[in-house]
């Protein structure tokens, strides 16, 4: 991503910094080929100094939008400016190799390998070194695979499995999650040489641009159709940004000198075009399903930027030409590469983005870019070695290397010897209690699988505990009342799903046709299995305050609103209810511990992390609880005690009763930490609120022994 013309020779850095004061680049050149038979212009990649003006304006978007501030809410179309940019160069340095009759795939291979990889080499050892220091084991196990699959140049299909969306608090500490832009990038590359190559071989110069034309309409439409199918996913995908590079090729191949607006019309259209990519960036609702009409809208604007004959023919070209866009546009490889490891670190070690923190941020990003610049990306720019060299050395050694030290680092458990004996401590007593097969029973609903038994050892299960993954951490504490009443449990859950008949969740954001159809699926499993197994309890345990607001519908057509939402809860928990006390069965459900406070796990560890050098174990000591107002959610609260009086049998459980006293709840049980993700409890904490309960208000599933 971020590409600059390979064929240009580099300056040294104060020749960059002359530039920005004033002095004229030596050999600039402004003018295109030409080829006077044919008046056809040929694709030139002559400096154009406002294409760095434009990478820097696109740099500048996503620092602005990543650094939490609100006048780019959209910001991360920068992104897109870059990747049509990236179609737009690669698309004329090898268009002119074709024409000259000078392309070796082994050429281009080398100069994009030694542009790109030094400063990725240099990045995947800084951000190794630091996550040594400060990562805990599983986040360094996580770490290694993602820097694995970054030199394996397919992190964006890993980020694309392991984030729940761009943007979301699960990607905020990642420090590689940005690399999934280069690999978008480096997988255009595998495909657009040989792709002009052969287009240009065996097409003639109209039908080879109009197989260029048609290609790129397909791509469109096809990352509109995966913006509608895969919403919460598609961000990723090479298939989805792939029209966006092309483009940018458009842009190369359709150059011709026939086709040249006056002054005026070049620059009210690239005015026009800057307005879009302006208008866009401003915007704060366009990230669902994005790459769609946006990005589309964007691109188109960039290219027109970037059009031989309308970008260079325009005023806005001298704008973007202002010497300290240009210096920053020359950053802006470097700057986009190391901009976010450090924001990442600075999330996982609880630095809040307060003023002070984001002028941090943004100066100790530039100063890095700098060094990155003048020390490796401009120094290794020149292939230094031949084709087979240059990929054993800069690309094959790195990915086998990464993909080695990954499989040790999941052999031995993150290493958790790096940090002291009281982080070891805690380390092992977490890990001790983790069931081996608690995550294995998330996500299925067939009940065949003997591991999802736990409790008593029983052949047939008498208790089934089902949900979405809450009711999956509360593995430890059902397990604990059923051993006690000597009863096994099957549990079986379904991720984000409200296991109720008769319903469906309806997210378009997220599930194709807005309904969410394994989840409904998964729901009638287990009903089945209720009214076939005749179980003695069938326990429910859901994050019900997640259900709240208008996903709740019957079918695709229902109108939505919070209050429908509710009212079909209410419909389908009586349903669930009338089901369960059918088969027979005793309804149990399970209601909510304290949702996670905000950073409390970074507030526990932070002196793991940083071992003992900053603040003191008293100030750790106040992350051990978190306020609580002791008051339910009033819509839940009145729901539940209707249905207790409707339905004598229902048991409510309530863990918080054992997790909070009076003001407060517990983030801590015997110095471990009660979390261990967004939400979820420890496997110890489930099972000491198991035995806190037990001990406090004895087994209901022992009331009918």
């Amino acid at each position: 991503m971020l590409n600059r013309p390979v064929e240009v020779s580099s300056k040294p850095l104060r020749g960059l910094l002359f530039k920005w004061l004033g002095d004229k680049k030596p050999g600039e050149a402004t003018a295109s080929e030409t080829n006077a038979t044919t008046g056809e212009r040929k694709p030139s990649i002559a400096y154009r100094a406002d294409i760095d003006g434009l990478r820097a304006i696109a740099v500048l978007l996503v620092l602005i939008f990543h650094g939490g501030l609100a006048f780019f809410p959209s910001g991360f179309i920068g992104v897109d400016i870059f990747f049509v940019i990236s179609g737009y160069l690669t698309t004329a340095i090898i268009m002119k190799s074709l024409n000259n009759g000078t392309f070796t795939f082994s050429g281009f291979y080398t100069r994009r390998i030694w542009r790109l990889q030094p400063a990725v080499i240099a990045l995947l050892l800084v951000t190794l070194i630091v996550t040594t220091l400060l990562y805990l084991p599983d986040d360094y196990v996580d770490f290694l695979k993602s820097e694995k699959y970054t030199s394996l140049i397919i992190s964006n299909q890993y980020f694309s499995k392991v984030t729940t969306g761009y943007a979301t608090p699960d990607a905020a500490s990642l420090p590689l999650l940005h690399t999934w832009s280069l690999a978008i990038e480096w997988q255009w590359y595998l495909a657009l040489p040989l792709g002009l190559w052969l287009l240009h071989r065996y097409l003639a110069k109209h039908l080879f641009k109009t197989a260029v034309l048609g290609l790129t309409l397909a791509a469109m439409a096809l990352a509109l159709y995966l913006s509608y199918a895969v919403p919460d996913k598609n961000y990723y995908f090479f298939t989805a940004r792939i029209f966006e590079l092309m483009i940018g090729s458009c842009a190369v191949i359709f150059s011709s000198e026939k086709f040249r607006f006056n002054r005026l019309s070049a620059t009210l259209l690239c005015a026009l075009a800057l307005a879009t990519i302006i208008y866009c960036a401003t915007r704060d609702d366009i990230l669902s399903g994005f790459p769609q009409y946006h990005a589309i809208a964007v691109c188109l604007a960039t290219a027109a930027l970037l059009f031989q004959g309308i970008g260079d023919a325009s005023i806005t070209s001298k704008l973007l030409a202002f010497k300290p866009l240009v210096f920053i546009g020359t950053l802006s490889y470097s700057l986009y590469l190391w901009h976010w490891p450090i924001l990442a670190m600075m999330n996982y070690m609880g630095v809040a983005l307060t003023p002070p923190m984001i002028l941090v941020y943004f100066v100790s990003t530039f100063l890095t870019a700098w060094l990155c610049y003048a020390l490796i990306e401009n120094r290794f720019r020149k292939a230094r070695l031949g084709f087979a060299k240059t990929l054993l050395v800069l690309m094959i050694v790195p990915a086998i290397g990464l993909s080695l030290l990954h499989a040790a680092s999941v052999r031995h458990e993150g290493w958790p010897n790096r940090f002291n004996q009281a982080y070891n401590s805690v380390f092992d007593g977490l890990k001790a209690s983790v069931p081996a097969n608690r995550e294995g029973c998330l996500g299925v609903s067939d009940g065949a699988d003997p591991r999802c038994l736990s409790g008593a050892a029983q052949a047939a299960p008498q208790i089934l505990l089902m949900g979405d993954s809450f009711s999956n951490h509360y593995w430890g504490f059902v397990e604990t009342l059923a051993r006690d009443a000597n009863l096994t449990v099957l549990t079986q859950g379904y991720p984000a799903c409200l296991a109720l008949p008769g319903i469906y969740l309806y997210d378009e954001s997220k599930y194709t046709n807005g309904l969410y159809q394994k989840c409904h699926n998964a729901t009638q499993r287990y009903y089945d299995m209720i009214a076939k197994l005749h179980f003695k309890y069938v326990i429910v345990g859901q994050f019900w305050e997640a259900y709240l607001d208008d996903d709740i519908v019957t079918r695709l057509d229902d109108p939505r609103s919070p209050e429908l939402s509710q009212q079909r809860l209410g419909v389908a928990i009586r349903k669930a209810l009338d089901k369960i006390i059918e088969s027979g069965a005793t309804p149990v459900f399970l209601e909510n511990t304290l949702p996670m406070p905000a950073g409390i796990n970074t507030c526990l560890l932070q002196q793991v992390k940083l071992r003992g050098l900053m603040g003191s174990a008293e100030q750790s000591s106040l992350c051990a609880t978190a306020p609580w107002s002791g008051t339910k959610e009033p819509v839940l609260e009145k729901l539940f005690n209707e249905l207790k009086r409707e339905y004598p049998s229902l048991i409510v459980i309530d863990p918080k009763i054992v997790q909070c006293k009076d003001d407060a709840c517990m983030t801590t049980v015997d110095g471990l930490p009660v979390y261990r993700d967004i939400g979820h409890v420890t496997d110890y904490a489930s099972y000491k609120f198991g035995e806190m309960y037990l001990m406090r208000f004895g087994n209901p599933l022992k009331a009918g022994q």
